[in-house]
């Protein structure tokens, strides 16, 4: 290995004394940098520090200022006085460091600290809360009281309603007229007096189930339209169901009695062709003529008709009405707003721009009148947009208080958006397990003495197996029967009209009938299952109390579904509903009564089970022997040729 190693010899070096002192003088002044370095550190840390001392201190001056001008007891502790004080120093120890002065954003050189980035140390100001900002129809409402005990408005001093009306409504025995009507009605007819001249607005109005809402568009729309007299359709209401839209066809009728008004019902009970004949006639001179002045359908079926009836014409239309408005709204059925708007303004080669009003829009004709009512109007001005209202006008309830209300002291952001339920309503729930849910309701009906209730589910199978369990419990006590979608109009139309004549006690039923229709004199509604939205439990709720009369809606929990009950009752400001207890010690007489109907309900299912399945066996050999009998007709024929 020495062979491949070199040393090479410079000869002897030595350090001089001018060298090693050069060496330790560049040593101290690297150590004095340093020791200056750390120094400046420290004086940057510590002006931070007062910077925070000091806006803590400014503020604790400030509260002690603003507390200086309070009247304190003699006897009071300072440690009362102490208490916001303190708050407010803690509250300050967790927000970032503001400077001085006050409102500037304060920036530290992230560089200030050798090797590292100081997160944290920007402060910002405080962002303001984002208020509502609502369109000045919603923000400025006509308030409506609900108040139905004392009525001030009597029928016969309403003279801007025509006098036959006013003979009809005496004979019908409405002597007072209710505070939606006593707004609403007025209102409307003054506004149609020069609906020559100027257009009128449309309007929106949101009041409780049974305040008289359908009576608020019904005689407005006679007294406008009973002195035509050439037919044209010149008044469409718009229903989400066929139960509905009967029985707003049949305050119509009975209110039009006086006059030349055709008023017609399409709602497909009744065969497609018949409808088209009650709609139009053809005659040789001039063509399509109209039958009807007055429309009242559901949305599927207009658009059935505007698609497929042959001079169907809806062009001279003067009002439209759209009832229970949210649920209309939201069905997509058909895209029926699409295709009216479409058929109105077929001419224009886009039906967005005829909406909007100038002067050619103006030379054709004038919009009809949009009249929405509702217990739960929907006031998001984006789904309102799609109707492209008119300078619309807001009619809203709101609850009185005690003291009373009136339009001057009312808060308008407390309640636009609210939904209401009359004042005469009572409303409590139970508590209970899933598998004593029935015995429950049995015990509740029994200890209350109920009758003339309504007990709703969530679907149809659970209606029918609750009847049957309720019919096991009451054997031959009370009357049950059960109403659901699955009905033919007719058999709901006759269980109905035998409820409302108390021939039947107890009527279990699906939400198809917790919309609009008035059931007279219901005693209790008994939610069965809890209804997941507000909007069904305002509607399942508005079948009682009704028209001033009082009324109990009362809705079966189970422990999981308390929670979110009480969230549905906060969105409507309801915070007086009471919670009623029925303990398990009062159910064990009923156990043995309980195991027996339970048995019952299952023979009856597995019964109806067999007896579905038989009928579909001998329909399907019903199908086959037809099918062979016309095979066999088929053959012979071929054979004979």
């Amino acid at each position: 290995m020495d062979l491949f190693v070199v040393n090479r010899y410079d000869g002897d070096k030595t350090i001089t004394e001018e060298e090693e002192k050069a060496k330790l003088d560049s040593v101290l002044k690297r150590i004095e940098r340093n020791r200056k370095l750390r120094q400046n550190q420290k004086e940057k840390e510590n002006k931070v520090k007062e910077a925070k001392k000091y806006a803590i201190e400014q503020r604790q001056l400030k509260k002690i200022k603003k507390a200086s001008f309070i009247a304190v007891p003699e006897n009071a502790h300072s440690e009362y006085i102490a208490k916001d004080e303190i708050a407010e120093i803690e509250d300050e120890k967790k927000v970032e460091v503001e400077e001085i002065p006050k409102n500037k954003k304060q920036k530290l050189d992230p560089t200030a600290i050798e090797g590292f980035t100081i997160l944290g140390l920007e402060t910002f100001d405080k962002k303001a809360k984002v208020k509502r900002v609502l369109p000045k129809w919603l923000s400025t409402p006509t308030v409506i009281s609900v108040n139905l005990q004392n009525l001030q408005t009597k029928t016969s001093e309403l003279k801007i309603l025509d006098k036959s009306l006013r003979k009809l409504l005496k004979e019908n025995n409405v002597k007072h007229l209710f505070p939606v009507q006593a707004k609403v009605i007025p209102w409307l007819i003054e506004a149609n007096k020069h609906a020559d001249v100027i257009f009128p607005r449309d309007i929106c109005v949101s009041a409780p189930t049974g305040s008289g809402k359908t009576l608020a568009f019904v005689l407005p729309v006679i007294q406008a339209l009973k002195g035509k007299t050439i037919k044209k359709i010149r008044a469409l209401v718009i229903l989400p169901t066929q139960d509905l839209a009967t029985q707003v066809f049949k305050t119509f009728r009975l209110y039009a009695q006086n006059t030349n008004l055709d008023i017609c019902l399409i709602t497909g009970n009744n065969p497609f062709a018949f409808e088209q004949k009650q709609l139009v006639s053809q005659n040789e001179a001039f063509g399509f003529v109209s039958k009807v002045d007055i429309l009242v359908c559901t949305a599927g079926r207009l658009v059935d008709h505007l698609k497929l009836t042959k001079g169907f014409c809806l062009k001279n239309l003067e009002f439209l009405i759209i009832d229970e408005a949210d649920r209309v709204l939201d069905s997509v059925q058909n895209d029926w707003l699409y295709h009216l708007e479409k058929h109105i303004y077929e001419e224009d080669v886009n039906s967005q721009t005829s909406k909007i009003l100038n002067l050619t829009s103006l030379q054709k004709r004038r919009p009809p009148q949009k009249l929405l009512f509702s217990a739960t109007l929907s006031q998001d001005p984006e789904k309102l947009q799609i109707l492209s209202l008119f300078q619309p006008k807001l009619f809203t309830s709101v609850v009185e208080t005690e003291e009373g209300t009136s339009n001057t002291t009312i808060n308008t952001e407390t309640f636009i958006g609210k939904y209401t339920t009359p004042k005469e309503l009572t409303e409590k729930y139970v508590v209970t397990s899933l598998d004593l849910k029935p015995l429950v309701l049995y015990k509740f009906i029994k200890q209350e003495k109920l009758t003339k209730t309504i007990i709703f589910t969530h679907s149809v199978e659970s209606a029918h197996r609750l009847m049957i369990l309720l019919k096991s419990l009451f054997k031959d006590e009370m009357k049950i029967q059960e109403i659901s979608s699955h009905f033919q109009v007719k058999n709901r139309n006759d269980l109905i009209a035998k409820f409302s004549a108390g021939e039947i006690d107890l009527l279990v039923c699906t939400d198809a009938l917790a919309r609009g229709i008035d059931f007279p004199n219901v005693q209790c509604v008994i939610s069965y299952s809890a209804p997941k939205h507000l909007k069904t439990y305002i509607h399942r709720a508005g079948r009682t109390a009704r028209a001033g009369e009082t009324g109990l809606a009362v809705t079966l929990l189970h422990k999981t579904q308390l929670t979110i009950f009480k969230t549905l009752l906060k969105q409507a400001d309801k915070n007086n509903v009471e919670e009623l207890t029925i303990s398990e010690e009062d159910l064990e007489p009923l156990g043995e009564q309980y195991k027996q109907s339970l048995e019952d309900l299952k023979k009856t299912i597995l019964k109806e089970e067999k007896e579905d399945l038989q009928k579909s066996k001998n329909a399907k050999r019903k199908v086959l022997k037809r099918k062979r009998k016309n095979s066999i007709q088929s053959n012979s024929s071929k054979q004979s040729t």
